[in-house]
């Protein structure tokens, strides 16, 4: 049968999903885990490999490539972590991930950066000390109806989170890579937005980002934007803003994150991510009065993953009826809802 390797326990539910859908619909397909350091034991006898959140080098991917494997199919978007030149140069092997607006993922982490907004505004961890001193009517926090809010990153979490955002009452602006639209309106999804730029126009984006009373971090993470959320990033904002982030914690400069809370440059930061996963509890960033952390979960829910164990099972039945996957061309598969990157 073909095999699925999940490489790791980490987000655990995505593998029993997985499994219980194969279980039901598939014969020639079985779902199998691994702990992260058992990985290079494991991914020659795979066909499949779902790397959460190992990375896949060089070395790894040939391993791979040596045995059965073909694919990497990211349960998810985030493929920062697989090295995709080495797996089309040297192991000749298919990377994909599933675009976020196929199965809910995408609506699921914006409803996170909405709850994270929130809890930045409200103060979370100040209300949380007021019910431990039996304390009512503090602290006074922000309403979003009040606020400016900054979009970095327009892909389709941003574009869902605006939406929501705007049901607030919140003055919003975005940012992306991309040019925008010059009708202004055709790439906004009915989003009215105050301001646009491009984060390439250093001048304008910089003046967004000090405008904002919430700043989301949205985008994707690559190399040419790891460690983007630097001293530069947080002198620019409006001075004791709030900054979320549901995007990665590659993002971060962790020092220059915990140098701003410290002297209130940055007032709250309420974040889905870390710069070391899974958390360290004992991090000084994450022990910060003025920061709250959830454990990686804004697209895990029922809806995106009962979808996503779905599109996992069906690519694991075509690799078994496919004679060669170097057949498959690159892009969005719209019969697999995958996108092949390689």
């Amino acid at each position: 049968p073909t095999r699925i390797l999940f490489c790791g326990h980490e987000f655990a539910d995505g593998y029993r999903y997985t499994r219980e859908w194969v279980d039901a619909n598939c014969e020639d397909v079985e779902v199998s885990r691994c702990e992260r350091q058992e990985v290079e034991a494991h991914i020659a006898s795979a066909d499949i490999a779902v790397p959460l959140m190992t990375r896949l080098g060089p070395e790894l991917l040939e391993r791979g490539a040596q045995g059965r494997l073909k694919l990497v199919l990211q349960y998810g978007v985030g493929l920062e972590g697989v090295d995709i030149d080495a797996a089309s140069d040297r192991a000749r092997v298919r990377v994909a991930r599933i675009p976020s607006e196929k199965t809910g993922n995408a609506v699921s982490t914006a409803e996170m950066g909405v709850y994270l907004a929130l809890a930045a505004r409200r103060r979370h961890n100040q209300m949380q000390q007021s019910i431990a001193e039996r304390r009512l009517g503090s602290p006074t926090g922000g309403a979003l109806f009040e606020s400016s809010v900054l979009i970095v990153g327009w892909g389709a979490i941003g574009r869902a989170m605006a939406v929501r955002l705007q049901a607030f009452g919140c003055a919003l602006s975005a940012t992306k890579r991309s040019p925008w639209a010059a009708d202004g309106e055709s790439d906004r999804c009915g989003v009215s937005l105050h301001d646009v730029c491009t984060t390439s126009d250093t001048q304008a984006y910089h003046a967004l980002i000090g405008r904002a009373d919430v700043v989301c971090i949205c985008c994707t993470q690559d190399e040419s934007n790891k460690g983007m959320i630097n001293s530069e990033f947080l002198a620019a904002m409006k001075r004791g803003a709030a900054l979320v982030n549901v995007a990665r914690g590659g993002l971060f400069n962790h020092d220059d994150v915990l140098d701003a809370l410290n002297s209130g440059q940055l007032g709250y930061l309420a974040s889905d991510v870390a710069c070391v996963e899974p958390v360290d509890p004992s991090d000084a960033l994450v022990t910060h009065e003025n920061a709250y952390f959830v454990p990686h979960v804004g697209g895990v829910t029922h809806y995106s993953y009962t979808r996503m164990a779905e599109i996992v099972g069906r690519a694991g039945a075509a690799v078994a009826n496919a004679q060669n996957l170097s057949d498959w061309p690159s892009g969005i598969n719209e019969e697999l809802d995958i996108q092949i990157v390689n």
